[in-house]
């Protein structure tokens, strides 16, 4: 058969093929003859069509027989011959020696085709499983073949290859169809190809694209014979192995026609059928009816030029032709199963159906788009760093799985919560005033994030409309700001480092005056003690209102300024330093919390540190000393359902338990009656403790805090000067007096303002949580029994300057008195303090929205409440 050249008798000599390298490289070496083949004559035509008839005979019983790879390569040859003009490869050049050679070089292209995994989006969900954001290079959502739809199916088939599960991998009546076609245009085109060598197209694309060889993306596009050929051999590689593998030729061509519709591409950036159903008719792939099916397949041609978004016409016009061809195919008989015969009247009705463009679905890829843009970009950030090895070893090798992977990321975040905090925010602050506010929520015990919200909550460009690029909420190294100061929240820290020296909350006593100047005295650092000198301004430090003698408790309840300044002298600065670096408070700026240990302000806040690591600080109190590290990702799995390693909470002893049991003891006061952030209690059974802050004074509160929790939940809320507005300039910038875009005026008032917003995100989480009305802090049994019960500090008097006592134990005083329980105004502000003489005081900076930060780690003097 190999030597049949129709009619003729005449012999031709053998000739030495040329090299056989293009094989690999899908380039064709240039044969040269006497005269290019311009057409077929009759006879030609006749055995090329009983060549083609007789090899698809072949190749439907499986073909694997050498003699069928030579008959297959004889057809190919002729045919590949009469594709390109100028490139004609006569009947007088395929000698037996010729065609034998050609055939061996046939079965040596390489089979072993790595089939990459298909990229699809990635998604992140919130906890109730909805969808956060998408990230994706290809919007793409794999999906099972028995999850599209049968009319789907039907239609791409009848357009692309209605023989696929009667031919082999290579269709020779097609490929012949094309070959005359194209001998009488005198071109190459496409055509011929078998849905299965249509496949095999997109996995050399995608393996090009995955190498960012656009060579190679080219040649695996280009219409040559190379090309065809290469194609050709992989498919019958392809279904011989699938076959062998799945134990049917019916489950191997279901399987290429399963990933054919999920790696073609249907225009409009929607890569797979389902993506495409989603984006084009809001249904999924097993939802398709007839009319909808019939358009997705007819983009798959020419998807640029018929996407119905940008083309309705065109695309009405192609859907009608694969109608056509459906309807077509199936008054010659029933060629596919899956789905009933079409009626002319059912064809119709699909025609008549118009495209319904408001069905149209967006969904643009990162978090510009999310609901929650600085949830979404936090858990981004944290992604692609280098906590997340397992999804890679560097930066671009995690984003290309994000981007690529089809992973499923969850979060903890309960949306009713985080637009109980939002709503909390916006109903105060607008994104447009010139004012910051910020709510998070965690869990003490496993330290996922389950809120994070803020008052700027459209993630862009557009200053004006109050969008910005900052999370407020935490530090520059993760997208955010240089953080706030905090107030007398810190004052924790203080009572904190006493309670673990061995100082009892209600038997320490202070005479804390109304106002005092604390310039010379004498404090601790972390080297020893050293005179505070401030250059003549003067340290001077005022109570809100509450001044004489009183214990730790009643202080903390009041938060009154010049009794911790006094217990810091006692601790020592460095003392309070490593507690609230132990409980997790950071810098906005990533700075050392040290670089603060002269600093004797330390203790009425200071510093500027991020909400996030405010909440952390007062999850280790509730969780009795255990810090977790805040978390975003509950899990990350792959689309096979394989989990990947997440960063963990590293929850770890870092504060003697008693030592927290002590200052959640004495925190408490702060939300009962009397204290200053009872206002703001949530309603129920829980046990609660927590502080309010005010940063500046009581004449200029340039930012006001709450930050409490239960033994099951922490929260902190905040709102704060943006010092980078230009609105302040030439204003004292203050949130006292300040009247809001919602026509609310602003009090600098931490219990009613940011203790609102808290109240609201804590009344909305709590009752979700099993048994939390019944949880309960342990109760506080000091260490140090011996203590005295009318400890009075290291001094005798006020201001005596001598120089505090070192060691980690509490001496024993011989001063004598009274704990002072004075009675305490219920409605009492939460600012605590006058003016204050700054100590290095330079402008601190908050970035506005769109703007680079210039902030520096501040060191202002603050006043807290």
């Amino acid at each position: 058969m190999s030597n049949y050249t129709g009619r003729s008798t005449r012999r031709i000599a053998t000739k030495r093929p040329a090299q056989t390298a293009w094989l690999h490289t899908g380039q064709l070496p240039v044969v040269r003859a006497a005269k290019p083949t311009k057409g077929l004559g009759t006879r030609a035509s006749t055995v090329l069509t009983v060549l083609a008839v007789s090899l698809d005979a072949m190749s439907s019983r499986g073909g694997g027989s050498k003699v069928y790879s030579l008959a297959m390569f004889i057809v190919v040859s002729v045919v590949c011959g009469l594709f390109v003009a100028g490139m004609g490869i006569p009947f007088a050049a395929l000698t037996t020696g010729t065609l034998k050679t050609a055939s061996d070089n046939l079965q040596n292209i390489p089979t072993d085709l790595t089939v990459p995994q298909q990229p699809q989006a990635s998604k992140i969900l919130l906890s109730d499983g909805s969808v956060l954001a998408t990230f994706f290079d290809q919007n793409r959502q794999y999906v099972d073949l028995d999850q599209i739809s049968p009319l789907m199916q039907k239609a791409q088939l009848a357009i692309e290859d209605h023989r696929f599960f009667i031919n082999g991998a290579i269709d020779f009546q097609g490929i012949l169809r094309a070959a005359l076609g194209n001998v009488a245009t005198g071109g190459v085109s496409a055509g011929g190809s078998t849905l299965t060598q249509q496949y095999i197209k997109q996995v050399r694309i995608q393996i090009a694209e995955d190498n960012n060889d656009k060579e190679a993306i080219a040649e695996a596009q280009s219409q040559t014979i190379g090309r065809k050929i290469l194609e050709m051999r992989y498919a019958v590689a392809l279904e011989k192995t699938l076959t062998a593998k799945l134990g049917s030729t019916q489950a191997a061509k279901n399987a290429i026609l399963e990933r054919y519709l999920n790696i073609a591409y249907y225009g409009d950036g929607a890569y797979g059928v389902q993506a495409a159903a989603r984006h084009y008719f809001s249904v999924d792939a097993k939802d398709l009816n007839l009319a909808q099916s019939a358009m997705l397949a007819g983009l798959v041609q020419s998807p640029s030029e018929t996407d119905p978004v940008n083309h309705p016409d065109a695309a009405v016009a192609r859907r009608n032709v694969v109608l056509d061809t459906m309807l077509k195919w199936d008054n010659e008989g029933v060629w596919f199963h899956g789905a009933p015969q079409l009626t002319q009247q059912e064809v119709d009705a699909a025609k008549a159906t118009g495209f319904d463009a408001s069905k149209v679905s967006t969904n643009n890829p990162g978090c510009t788009a999310s609901k929650y843009p600085f949830i979404c970009q936090y858990a981004e950030n944290v992604l692609l760093s280098d906590q997340m090895s397992s999804l890679g070893s560097d930066q671009d090798a995690r984003k290309r799985a994000l981007n690529r992977g089809g992973l499923i990321i969850r979060t903890d975040i309960d949306p009713l919560t985080q637009d109980a905090a939002q709503n909390a925010i916006a109903s105060i602050i607008a994104p447009t005033d010139p004012v910051v506010s910020v709510a998070v929520m965690t869990d003490p015990k496993t330290g996922l994030i389950k809120a994070m919200a803020q008052s700027k909550p459209v993630m862009g460009s557009n200053a004006a409309a109050g969008e910005t690029y900052y999370n407020y909420a935490v530090g520059t190294d993760m997208g955010g700001a240089a953080g706030f100061q905090a107030g007398s929240t810190f004052k924790a820290f203080v009572a904190a480092a006493a309670i673990d020296q061995g100082f009892i909350p209600d038997r320490t006593i202070y005479n804390a005056a109304a106002t005092r100047n604390w310039d010379g005295q004498v404090f601790k650092d972390c080297t020893g003690s050293f005179q505070l000198d401030t250059n003549g301004q003067g340290w001077t430090v005022s109570n809100s209102w509450k001044y004489g003698q009183m214990n730790m408790l009643v202080a903390m309840a009041q938060s009154v300024n010049n009794y911790w300044v006094q217990l810091e002298q006692d601790v020592g600065i460095c003392s309070a330093i490593k507690m609230a670096e132990a409980a997790g408070m950071r810098l906005g700026s990533g700075g050392s919390l040290e670089d603060y240990q002269r600093i004797p302000s330390f203790t009425l806040g200071a510093l500027d540190v991020t909400p996030l690591s405010m909440a952390e600080a007062y999850a280790t109190f509730a969780n009795r000393g255990v810090r977790c590290d805040p978390i975003i990702l509950a899990s990350v799995t792959n689309p096979d359902g394989t989990t990947l390693a997440v960063p963990q909470a590293n929850c770890q002893q870092v504060i003697d338990p008693v030592t927290a049991d002590g200052v959640n003891y004495t925190l408490q006061q702060v939300l009962k009656p009397g204290g200053t952030g009872y206002a703001s209690r949530v309603q129920g059974s829980y046990d609660q403790a927590g502080k309010t802050g005010t940063a500046g004074s009581t004449e200029t509160e340039s930012a006001v805090w709450f930050n409490a929790y239960t033994p099951d939940l922490e929260g902190v809320a905040m709102i704060s000067v943006d010092t980078g507005n230009n609105y302040w300039n030439g204003r004292p910038q203050t949130l006292t007096g300040l009247t809001v875009a919602s026509g609310r005026t602003l009090h600098g008032n931490s219990t009613t303002e940011s203790g609102g917003i808290w109240n609201s995100m804590m009344s909305a989480e709590l009752p979700r949580i099993p048994n939390s009305g019944n949880s309960r802090f342990t109760a506080y049994a000091p260490k140090n029994s011996t203590m005295p019960s009318n400890y009075s500090g290291l001094r005798t008097s006020p201001g005596s300057g001598s120089a505090p006592s070192s060691g980690n134990t509490v001496a024993p005083a011989s001063s004598s008195t009274a704990s002072a329980r004075a009675a305490v105004r219920p409605d009492d502000r939460a600012t605590a303090g006058t003016a204050v003489a700054a100590i290095d005081a330079q402008p601190a900076t908050t970035p506005s929205a769109g703007s680079a930060s210039t902030s520096r780690p501040g060191r202002d003097a603050a006043i807290g409440g």
